[in-house]
């Protein structure tokens, strides 16, 4: 057995694709920068498929070894400061400037998740387990949640009733209280970042935009907003910001759900406010909601509501008046707008030109000043190992910690890369010094070049971070592969060496000789690539003569295996010369989609959903007192789980509420239930006659077993008194179950 990486549980070691949810083990990331399902992290977690991605970091889901449970890790990666090449664990962070942010980045996310961690006992606040360093990045471990973000829900319903959009926000602001109580604020608020759980619990998500209030005033050089949910003060880097943003948000994310209109941007409505009421937009809302909803999203945020306190009560109808907005259209404000977007564009573009042109920043020493009794200054301790630096930095009463790793072609692996504070730099006695260690040369995986033309082999290089070594291509002749195409690499496919490691291959110059024979083609389906020239070799021991490789093309295939020949051309058993190569078509595996949410949409667009996604539905019905005829009531997968294309997923839809179950009668009465279905043994349909009086669902001629009368053999639900029994053994019918209550009530389900 081996555990799946889409949901964590057992599977056959043989199978590909969960039976469980639908991951296929072999599938790709779907981006370059994730890490490999599998990867180890901290040395006691599993990394698996990714849940989601935000502008500060990655979520997979993961697997505890210790404790053998499932677990969510977020990965600290800011995609403005750092990246990470396909196949390789640890993160590069762009050099300069960028690098001093990023790493200030990771000590406030490292920092933040401690702080939260506390909030336990919080019940709208994921659970905090654990957090570590590693792969030059942090990581944090929480519980993992089943259910779905308030965004996924407005997806398929537009919009809620106030009293269930009500309870949620209560939630989240009952959460916020505690965390502003500690100084947090979250700074992303949104429908995709409120998750409701399976339980119907409410869980405010995604802390990475988190920061202390106290550097609120602290420079900022990214920007987290989220338009329409966003306070006009998180456009500014340097600006105020409080629990006042929070509540901005809150209000919007209310606003969104009970009205399906996300609110006019921040930004746009200190200009002209076109912000409606939901009253005016047709949505039945109490007034004392209203004015809440409209007092927390105050463009100006000293007339908005400041905290989840004043948010709750005025959701309570005792918040204190709020001037109504009144439109504002300023000429002047259009032009502070315009330069206020200006000049970030122009900070942005010079911040990246500087932090790719100046390599490193450059060191500030403070050799010329004046120590005082507890200070002292930092040594250089660049390029020592970890123990090295202890000693020298114990001998200053200095502390060290390990921050990060990051790649280097310069600093040998395991030695520190940077410091921080830097050397020179004046430090208070027991202060911790923080260490960038090297992890040596990036690594990439090397890929399959063979049965590739030189165009595409060279682009497939560069793209790899590798260089190719032009001076080394060599030619040679090849019985087995077309001329013109690779027949071998000079390092083999899938190892893993560092970035722009110098890599060449072979071309075909095609046959020596020039003779041709016609022949029979071999079958080459199912075999590898490998597995496909073995057979072309043996042809040629056989005949004489054999066929070449020609173009080799990879697709995705539901039928064929990964990596094995789905098809190709000529086909097999077809007689051509042996001069026309044979062109094959190489299965990538299915192609892997994620399962759409079914439920509570119609039959009609159920069905198209999953056909616009390449799978194909399976039909069944249930009567249900709660969902509409016609609705789906439930579905075979899971929303969002992963299965291949091709696949078949079944739904159950709604045939309304189950039609009322027939009085019985007494005293040799008729039945409204005679079925053909209900004569198991052929005979014709009955009316129910019952012997000694009582209800009959159908008669059973000639030893068939009935819910009524019995002739020949058959065993009847109608005792000596004329009242219905519990069948005994019988038969009900082959398509209807039968509920027979004491009070004597049949109810059929069909």
């Amino acid at each position: 057995m081996t555990r799946c990486m889409g949901c964590m549980e057992q599977m056959p070691d043989h199978e590909q694709i969960c039976p469980k949810c639908g991951y296929d083990k072999n599938a790709a990331v779907q981006e370059a920068y994730y890490l490999l399902p599998g990867t180890a992290v901290g040395e006691k977690y599993i990394v698996g498929r990714v849940l989601g991605y935000g502008g500060f970091g990655v979520t997979y889901i993961g697997w505890d070894k210790m404790l053998n449970r499932r677990v969510a890790i977020k990965e600290y990666l800011p995609s403005n400061l750092a990246t990470r090449s396909y196949g390789t664990q640890r993160i590069s962070v762009y050099s300069g400037e960028a690098g001093e942010q990023y790493h200030k980045g990771l000590e406030r996310f490292m920092s933040e998740a401690r702080r939260l961690a506390k909030f336990h006992h919080v019940p709208e606040i994921v659970d905090i387990y654990d957090c570590c360093l590693d792969n030059n990045s942090g990581y944090i471990v929480m519980e993992y949640l089943e259910g779905e973000t308030v965004k996924q829900i407005l997806q398929n319903v537009e919009k809620m009733p106030e009293d269930k959009a009500l309870k949620i926000i209560r939630s989240v602001l009952a959460g916020l209280s505690m965390v502003h109580k500690e100084g947090i604020i979250h700074r992303d608020i949104a429908p995709d970042n409120i998750f409701i759980t399976k339980k119907d619990e409410v869980k405010i998500l995604d802390f990475g935009a988190a920061r202390h209030e106290s550097a609120g005033q602290s420079k900022t050089l990214s920007v987290i907003l989220k338009p329409g949910y966003a306070p006009q003060e998180q456009y500014s880097s340097n600006s105020e910001q409080g629990s006042w943003t929070d509540m901005y948000a809150i209000g919007a994310t209310f606003y969104r759900m009970i009205t399906g209109k996300t609110p006019q941007e921040s930004l746009e409505r200190a200009v002209e406010d076109h912000l409606l009421p939901p009253s005016q937009l047709g949505i039945q809302i109490d007034p004392a909601v209203e004015h809440a909803v409209l007092s927390s999203l105050q463009v100006k945020k000293e007339r908005r509501i400041q905290n989840a306190e004043q948010f709750l009560d005025a959701l309570n109808g005792k918040g204190k008046p709020v001037p109504k907005p009144q439109p504002v259209f300023n000429k002047n404000w259009i032009k502070y707008i315009a330069g206020v977007v200006c000049a970030a564009v122009c900070i942005s573009i010079a911040f990246f030109v500087k932090s790719s042109a100046s390599g490193s920043p450059v060191d500030n020493s403070d050799s010329g000043a004046v120590l005082t009794e507890n200070e002292c200054f930092v040594p250089n301790i660049m390029g020592m190992d970890i123990e090295e630096a202890e000693k020298l930095l114990k001998e200053k009463q200095l502390n060290v910690v390990i921050s990060g790793m990051n790649y280097s072609d310069s600093i040998e692996k395991d030695r520190i890369l940077s410091q921080n504070p830097k050397d020179g730099e004046k430090a208070e006695s027991d202060q911790t010094v923080y260490v960038i260690m090297s992890g040596g040369n990036e690594e990439v995986m090397m890929p399959d070049l063979r049965g590739l033309t030189y165009d595409e082999a060279a682009d497939l290089i560069k793209a790899q971070n590798l260089i190719l070594a032009e001076d080394e291509i060599g030619q040679e002749y090849s019985e087995f592969v077309e001329k013109g195409r690779i027949t071998a690499q000079s390092i083999e496919s899938k190892e893993r060496i560092g970035v722009e490691t110098e890599v060449s291959f072979t071309i075909s110059r095609g046959r020596i000789s020039e003779e041709t024979a016609v022949l029979k083609v071999p079958n080459l389906v199912g075999a590898t690539y490998d597995e496909a020239v073995k057979r072309l070799a043996r042809l040629k021991e056989k005949e004489g003569f054999t066929y070449t490789i020609g173009e080799t093309q990879k697709k995705n295939n539901v039928k064929v295996k990964k990596n094995r020949i789905a098809s190709q051309s000529p086909k097999a058993g077809t007689r051509v010369r042996s001069d026309e190569p044979i062109h094959l078509v190489i299965s990538k595996g299915p192609k892997i989609v994620q399962v759409p949410r079914l439920v509570n949409l119609s039959q009609e667009k159920a069905v198209k959903q999953l056909e616009k996604k390449g799978l194909k539905a399976k039909v069944e019905t249930s009567h249900s007192s709660s969902v509409a005829a016609g609705q789906v009531i439930s579905q075979g997968k899971k929303p969002d789980a992963r299965i291949a294309q091709g696949s078949e997923v079944s739904i159950v839809v709604s045939l309304g509420k189950a039609p009322a179950a027939p009085s019985s009668n007494t005293g040799g009465s008729t039945s409204n239930n005679s079925s053909a279905n209900n004569n198991p043994a052929g005979g014709g349909t009955s009316n129910g006659n019952s012997a000694g009086g009582g209800t009959s669902n159908g008669s059973s001629a000639g030893g068939g077993t009935s819910n009524g009368s019995s002739a020949g053999g058959g065993t009847s639900n109608n005792n000596s008194s004329g009242r219905p029994t519990p069948p005994a053994g019988g038969s009900n019918g082959d398509d209807a179950d039968i509920s027979i209550t004491p009070d004597g009530t049949i109810t059929v389900f069909e």
